[in-house]
């Protein structure tokens, strides 16, 4: 991509999209935050967006929370879907990237800075491998990266196993009211914060946002939603980092994951993702890295377009 011309960039979540401008593939501009119900149609938040800022921009690279296998594409979490031929027809006619949401996060992973990614529990030396991304937010999303190549997954709508007796209370009486097993995005999600609370205050109410739910440590509920979820989380990676074989690491992005995830808890948190009788000499050498850049998804952008 010519450098020199403008190209916007943006992450399109369940919740909200981020929107930014590049000049020079290296820096962005121009960054603002939309709630996505605020919007019909994904074409009225670029033509919002780009009126405003009053820059004609003919390019793109977007992230969507949503699973990309054809033209059209359909959020997973939000009633919401739109043609990639007719948003290329309609706005950005020189060129047109869309890739699911964490995998444009996974570009992004080799060019954070070092004080951007703290390590969880003692110093490991990443080895060569497979790395994979863990974002849960208002879904759960996982993309494998392996030789470079970035593979985003549905992986977060997998069976939360029936034999975690720390959470069997839970996982029954999810049973009874959906009538289906949960999966991992029911609970390590935005959603499952608050399911996962009411279930052990017995409240039918929402006291606390999610925010205040990882940050009450004042509320026994509070800190056993937040002990559960932590426990839940490390049992996913254990499993995802030996389907992937992800000696090279596992990482952790978004709000949630820096909220939940404590100094204090490391240990145990590492505790719970070594747990396997058979794999815990190759579990213990797998580092986890917490990633503490907010704009992952732009710098994974810039990654693409520097590269094109």
């Amino acid at each position: 991509m010519n450098p020199h011309n403008p190209l916007l960039i943006a992450e399109l979540g369940a919740t909200k999209a981020r929107l930014a401008i590049t000049v020079d593939n290296i820096s962005f501009i121009k960054q603002v935050n939309y709630y996505i119900k605020e919007f019909n149609t994904v074409e009225a938040i670029f033509k919002n967006y780009l009126n405003k800022i009053n820059i004609s921009v003919k390019k793109a690279i977007i992230g969507v929370a949503a699973p990309i296998t054809g033209d059209e594409v359909a959020f997973v979490n939000l009633d919401l879907k739109f043609s990639q031929s007719n948003l290329k027809e309609s706005i950005f006619q020189e060129s047109l990237l869309v890739l699911n949401d964490v995998e444009l996060q996974a570009y992004g992973i080799e060019s954070l800075d070092r004080e951007k990614i703290f390590i969880i529990g003692n110093q490991k030396k990443p080895l060569s491998q497979s790395k994979v991304l863990v974002s849960p937010g208002t879904g759960l999303g996982l993309a494998g990266i392996v030789g470079g190549i970035v593979t985003p997954t549905e992986a977060g709508h997998l069976n939360i196993p029936a034999n975690l007796p720390k959470l069997s209370s839970i996982v029954k009486k999810f049973q009874t009211e959906k009538n289906r097993m949960p999966i991992f995005e029911d609970f390590l999600s935005g959603k499952g914060i608050n399911y996962i609370y009411r279930h052990l205050s017995k409240s039918k109410l929402k006291p606390y946002s999610n925010e205040e739910i990882l940050s009450k440590n004042e509320d026994p509920d509070c800190n056993k939603t937040k002990y559960l979820m932590q426990y839940l989380l490390a049992v996913y990676l254990r499993y995802m980092a030996l389907i992937w074989g992800a000696t090279g690491g596992v990482y952790l992005s978004g709000s949630i994951v820096n909220s939940l995830l404590q100094e204090a808890n490391f240990k145990q948190f590492r505790d719970d993702f070594e747990d396997s009788p058979t794999m815990n000499s190759l579990l213990i050498e797998i580092p986890i890295f917490l990633i503490k850049e907010l704009n992952l998804g732009f710098k994974g952008a810039l990654k693409l377009a520097s590269s094109s």
